[in-house]
């Protein structure tokens, strides 16, 4: 019989997983897989069943949120192991799963896909070559609002309160002078915050890369410019809808390696987030590593527009929202 490990985080987003476990065990097991469950307890806890674990699995399957998820890959990579993956999202941020065609809380249409399904070989990102990351690494304002939101206040409200933190950091905003290194060539740019994404989003944005796709071997650079604020908020109304690619303050590049330097010394947000987890300090170099690991999904799905309610955000915080 096939064999399939299933690891699953109880303290994910509303915690609500354990009352599916049966339902995902036996989907696994009608379709012929012998089930292994891993309940994580603790922080590494993963890492060190995965480094010891019977590498003979057929699949490894993710419950929790992308930052569950980039534990099981970083893990599975170190140790060689390509093991087709399956993503069940029932965290606070599943912004990779939701790139696959996956929905929060229909568990059991992610369990019958990941068995009935051919798995799709996928582009893996690796950052200073010792940390691996399935969507995205992002740097500035914005991209350490994952960190400071409280836990209670993100399981309660989900991607809102991304929202409500990040409208909190707008009056703080200054321009920060960068340098992107590709394998073009180099630009230095004033910029608030920019993520290299591989899917289409990132933080609840389902269309900040509407292009993008996991195989192509290559990731998309986007980054808002240091403009005045009543410039920007238009253009960031726009990257909800997939419409600001071509926006005068947008940067926009696509390459398979990049290395990023904040030059203000005195810019205090250094780190990163991979993933939606603390990454490291800049300056950070990362390049593509193509088709790294099967994984499985619908590969067909368009984010729903969250423009009314950035928009309200926007209105609230005496802001403009007109395009």
């Amino acid at each position: 019989m096939k064999k399939l490990k299933l690891f699953y985080n109880p303290f994910s987003g509303n915690k609500s997983f354990k009352f599916d476990l049966d339902v995902c065990i036996g989907i696994f097991q009608e379709g012929g897989y012998e089930v292994h469950p891993f309940r994580t307890l603790h922080p590494g806890d993963i890492d060190e069943h995965i480094a010891t674990m019977d590498p003979n699995y057929d699949i490894v399957v993710a419950s929790g949120g992308d930052g569950t998820v980039n534990i099981v890959i970083n893990a599975l990579m170190r140790r060689g192991l390509h093991i087709p993956l399956g993503i069940i999202p029932s965290g606070t941020a599943n912004d990779f799963a939701t790139y696959l065609g996956f929905k929060t809380g229909e568990v059991e249409d992610v369990c019958k896909t990941i068995v009935s399904t051919e798995p799709v070989p996928v582009d893996l990102g690796l950052v200073n070559d010792d940390i691996f990351f399935i969507n995205v690494v992002a740097g500035g304002y914005f991209t350490n609002v994952s960190q400071t939101v409280d836990k209670d206040i993100k399981n309660a409200l989900g991607s809102l309160s991304y929202y409500l933190k990040g409208v909190e950091q707008l009056p703080q905003f200054r321009k920060i002078p960068y340098r992107i290194t590709t394998s073009q060539g180099i630009i230095e740019e004033d910029l608030y915050f920019y993520m290299i994404l591989n899917s289409a989003g990132t933080g609840g944005f389902t269309n900040l890369s509407p292009g993008a796709t996991v195989t192509d071997g290559l990731f998309e650079f986007i980054a808002v410019k240091g403009r005045p604020l009543y410039e920007m908020t238009p253009t960031v109304v726009k990257m909800l809808t997939g419409e600001h690619i071509h926006d005068k303050n947008i940067l926009y590049l696509k390459d398979n390696y990049f290395k990023v330097e904040c030059l203000d010394d005195t810019f205090e947000i250094k780190e990163t987030t991979v993933d939606g987890e603390m990454g490291p300090d800049m300056p950070f170099e990362m390049r593509v590593i193509p088709s790294a690991i099967p994984v499985f999904g619908k590969f067909d799905h368009v984010g729903e527009k969250a423009e009314p309610i950035l928009s309200n955000l926007f209105k609230n915080a005496g802001l403009p929202t007109k395009l």
